[in-house]
C-alpha cells in the first residue's frame, strides 16, 4: 500500500485566537453534498413518469402543497407539469455536476438553486419523497448556503467555521438520536442485541454482502450491535472535544459505520451524507487528500504489491476504504511530538473499553453478550445527556462565534473598512446560527420531554414557524427492527382468469424470484421498491396508492411498467390483479443451492381486482387518485428537447445513468496524462 502523505495545515497568524484551518473540510462537505444532489435528482429523474406522471401512481398534479412547490414552477414556465419535473431534474442534475467538477463554483447562490430545485418537487412527492434522508438533504443543503462562499474566490468565507459548526451539530443531532431511538423504542431485539440477526434479512434493498453477514456466529452480530450503541450513542460527543484527534477519532467510528452500513445495504446517498455531515469535527491535518488514493493506482504501488494494473484497479476499493480508516492512526504517529493527542486517544479507547464492561457483559469464553442496565437506568441517563447535549452545544457554539470574531478583528492583512464589513457580516451569520440552534434544540429534546418542557415558549414558536421548510428536523434511523421472523414481502400477479394462471411481476430491485441475486443500486433509490417494503408492513388501507399500482397495470401503462423489471403481460393486459403477502428468508449455507431466498406463509394481501371493478373506482375516487388533469401548454422548442432527452436516458439502465454522470462530474479532478499513466502504468 502507498505511504500516506499528509498535508500538514499552516500555523494560524494569532495562535490564541486562529481557529483551526476548515478549507479543505469545506470543500469536502460542498462537494459531497454536491454529489448527494446529483444522485438524488438523477434517481428522481429517471422513475417520475412512473411515480409522478399525469398516469403515475401517485400523479404530482394530485398534490395540494402549502406553499412554494413544483406547481408553481408549472404556472410560471408555462410548461406541462410532468415537463416542469424533468426541467427540474436536469437543472439540478448540471447545477451539481458543475458544482462537483468545478470547485470555484461552489458559492451560495449554486447551493440555494439545489435547495430550492428539491424542496420544489418534495413538495408533490408525498409518499415517495417522505424519507428521513430527504429532509436531512435539504437541512444540509441549507447549511451549505452558509458555509460556501458569496463569490466564486476560491477562498474561505470569514464566517465559515460558523457555519461548519452548524453542520457539526446536526451530525451530533443525527447519530446521537439515531442511536438513542433504538432503546426508547422498547424494541426487544435492540435490548437483547438481536437486531442485527434480522437486520441484513430484513431491511429494504439488501446486498449480495448482507447474505453473507446474516450467516455470521450470533456472537458477533451482538457484538456489532454493541459497537454500533457506542458508536451512535457516546461517540458524538467527540464531536466537540478540544482536541482535534480525539475529534477525528469519533469522525472515522462514523464513517465505518456508514461504510459498513453500504456494504450490505443499499441507501442511496445517505451513507454518503452522513460522512460528509460528521467530516465537519475535523481539521484539515485529519483529512486525506485526492493524492492519497490516487497514490493506490500508481505503477509504484502496482509494482510493491505485486499487482497487475487490472487487479490493482479492482482492489482500490478495498485498499481506499483501509488507507482512509487508518487515516487518523498515520497522522497522530506523523505527529508523535504532540503528547497531548496520542494521550487524549488513549484516554477515549480506555473508556471506550471501559463503557464496553460496565454497560454490556461480554463473555469471550462462552462467547455470549448481553446489556447490564435497564429502561429506568437508561431513561436516568437521558436525563442527564439531553440537557449535557444543550449546553454542551451552547458553550461550543459561543466559543466558535469568539474565535471567529477575534480571528477578524486582531487580522493585521485586512483594512479597517474590510474588518467592518467581516464583522457586519458575522453578525448577521451568527444571529442566524442562534436561531437555527434554538429551533434544533425542540428536535433534540423530543429525546427527554421533561427538558423540552423548560425550553422557552419563543423558541417552540419559531421552530413551528419555519417547521414546514425543513430547516431543522427530527432523526432516528432503525427505531426499531422489523421482520423479525422473516420479512413479509409483496408479490404482485395478474392473470386472465380469476381462478387460474397467475403469474408474477418481477420488479427491478426488491426480492421477488427466490434465485435472484441481490442488486448493487447505490446511489440510485427505486422508491417503489422501497416502498413496498413499507406497504407489506401494513394494508392496502393505509398504502391506497398500491391499489392504483394494480389499476395502472390492469392498463398496462407503459411509465409505471417502465418501474418494473418485467411485465408478464406485454401483449394484452391481465384482467385480474392480486397481491400476497409471504414471508421470505435467507437460505443458509448449508441449503444454499441456486436460491438466495426461501419464503412461506402465503397469505392474501388484496383481493383479484378487475377494471371493471365499481368498488375498486370508487376506492380510488375516494382517495383523490381520479382528479383530472387540467393543463393547455402550446409545444415550444423547450418541451421539444425535454422530450427528446427523456426518450434517449430511457434507453439506459437507472443505475448506469447515475454512475455515467457522476463520473463525468470528476473526470476535471483527474489530469490526463497522470490519470493515464497511475491507472494503466504507461
Amino acid at each position: 500500500m502507498g505511504k500516506l502523505k499528509m498535508e500538514e495545515a499552516k500555523s494560524p497568524q494569532h495562535p490564541l485566537y486562529d481557529p483551526p484551518p476548515k478549507s479543505r473540510v469545506q470543500q469536502w462537505f460542498l462537494c459531497i453534498l454536491a454529489v448527494c444532489h446529483l444522485s438524488a435528482f438523477a434517481s428522481l429523474y429517471v422513475q417520475w413518469p412512473g411515480l409522478y406522471g399525469p398516469t403515475g401512481i401517485m400523479p404530482a398534479h394530485q398534490a395540494n402543497p402549502r406553499g412554494f412547490s413544483l406547481q408553481d414552477i408549472s404556472q410560471a414556465m408555462g410548461v406541462p407539469l410532468a415537463q416542469t419535473a424533468d426541467a427540474v431534474c436536469i437543472v439540478g442534475m448540471v447545477v451539481s455536476s458543475l458544482l462537483v467538477a468545478f470547485p470555484v463554483a461552489r458559492v451560495s447562490v449554486a447551493y440555494v438553486s439545489l435547495g430550492v430545485l428539491y424542496f420544489s418537487l418534495y413538495q408533490v412527492g408525498r409518499t415517495f419523497l417522505w424519507f428521513q434522508w430527504d429532509i436531512l438533504l435539504l437541512e444540509a443543503t441549507f447549511l451549505s448556503v452558509l458555509v460556501a462562499p458569496l463569490l466564486p474566490t476560491g477562498g474561505v468565507c470569514c464566517h465559515g467555521d460558523i457555519a461548519m459548526w452548524l453542520v457539526r451539530w446536526l451530525a451530533f443531532r443525527l447519530m446521537f438520536a439515531s442511536g438513542v431511538v433504538k432503546l426508547t423504542s422498547g424494541c426487544p431485539t435492540w435490548w437483547g442485541l438481536t437486531a442485527l440477526n434480522w437486520h441484513y434479512e430484513s431491511q429494504c434493498i439488501p446486498t449480495p454482502l448482507a447474505w453473507f453477514a446474516h450467516q455470521l456466529p450470533d456472537f458477533l452480530q451482538r457484538l456489532s450491535v454493541v459497537f454500533t450503541f457506542i458508536i451512535e450513542i457516546l461517540y458524538p460527543f467527540l464531536f466537540f472535544a478540544p482536541v482535534a484527534a480525539v475529534r477525528a477519532v469519533g469522525v472515522y467510528a462514523q464513517i465505518f459505520l456508514m461504510v459498513m452500513i453500504m456494504m450490505t445495504g443499499n441507501y442511496n446517498f445517505f451513507n454518503l451524507l452522513t460522512c460528509g455531515l460528521v467530516i465537519s469535527s475535523l481539521d484539515d491535518g485529519y483529512l486525506p487528500s485526492a493524492a492519497t488514493f490516487l497514490s493506490l493506482l500508481s505503477p509504484t504501488a502496482v509494482a510493491s504489491g505485486g499487482f497487475s494494473a487490472f487487479t490493482t484497479l479492482l482492489l482500490f476499493p478495498f485498499r481506499a476504504l483501509l488507507s482512509l480508516l487508518t487515516f487518523p492512526y498515520d497522522v497522530v504517529r506523523g505527529k508523535a511530538e504532540s503528547r497531548l493527542s496520542s494521550l487524549s486517544v488513549a484516554v477515549v479507547l480506555c473508556g471506550t473499553v471501559a463503557c464496553l464492561r460496565i454497560l454490556f457483559e461480554v463473555d469471550l469464553l462462552n462467547m455470549t453478550t448481553r446489556v447490564t442496565f435497564g429502561k429506568s437506568e437508561f431513561y436516568w441517563f437521558l436525563q442527564h445527556a439531553v440537557p449535557l447535549s444543550v449546553i454542551m452545544g451552547t458553550v461550543s457554539l459561543l466559543i466558535t462565534v469568539a474565535r471567529s470574531f477575534l480571528g477578524v478583528v486582531s487580522s493585521r492583512d485586512a483594512s479597517r473598512g474590510r474588518k467592518a464589513a467581516e464583522v457586519i457580516q458575522m453578525g448577521v451569520v451568527t444571529l442566524l446560527a442562534g436561531s437555527l440552534f434554538a429551533m434544533s434544540l425542540v428536535n433534540l429534546t423530543e429525546l427527554d420531554q421533561e427538558t423540552q418542557n423548560k425550553l422557552p415558549l419563543s423558541v417552540q414558536e419559531l421552530y413551528h414557524k419555519y417547521r414546514p421548510y425543513h430547516v431543522t428536523n427530527s432523526y432516528g434511523l432503525f427505531r426499531s427492527m422489523t421482520g423479525v421472523g422473516g420479512r413479509p414481502e409483496l408479490v404482485i400477479e395478474g392473470s386472465h382468469n380469476a381462478d387460474s394462471g397467475w403469474m408474477e411481476y418481477d420488479f427491478k430491485y426488491k426480492p421477488g424470484k427466490l434465485g435472484a441475486r441481490p442488486p448493487v443500486v447505490i446511489p440510485h433509490q427505486p422508491r417503489l421498491d422501497w416502498q413496498m417494503w413499507f406497504a407489506a408492513l401494513g394494508s392496502y388501507n393505509y398504502n391506497p396508492w398500491i391499489i392504483n399500482l394494480a389499476y395502472q397495470l390492469l392498463q398496462n401503462n407503459t411509465e409505471v411498467i417502465s418501474l418494473l423489471h418485467h411485465n408478464p403481460f406485454p401483449e394484452k393486459p391481465p384482467k385480474f390483479i392480486r397481491a400476497t403477502k409471504y414471508r421470505y428468508h435467507y437460505t443458509s449455507i448449508k441449503d444454499a443451492g441456486a436460491h438466495w431466498w426461501a419464503r412461506d406463509s402465503a397469505e392474501e394481501y388484496f383481493p383479484p381486482l378487475a377494471l371493471y371493478q365499481p368498488t375498486l373506482k370508487e376506492f380510488l375516487s375516494y382517495h383523490g387518485y381520479t382528479v383530472p388533469l387540467k393543463e393547455s401548454f402550446e409545444v415550444t422548442r423547450l418541451t421539444s428537447f425535454l422530450k427528446l432527452f427523456r426518450t434517449l436516458v430511457d434507453m439506459v439502465d437507472p443505475v448506469a445513468f447515475i454512475w455515467t454522470i457522476l463520473i463525468i462530474s470528476f473526470l476535471p479532478h483527474f489530469k490526463a496524462l497522470r490519470f493515464r499513466v497511475s491507472l494503466f502504468g504507461i
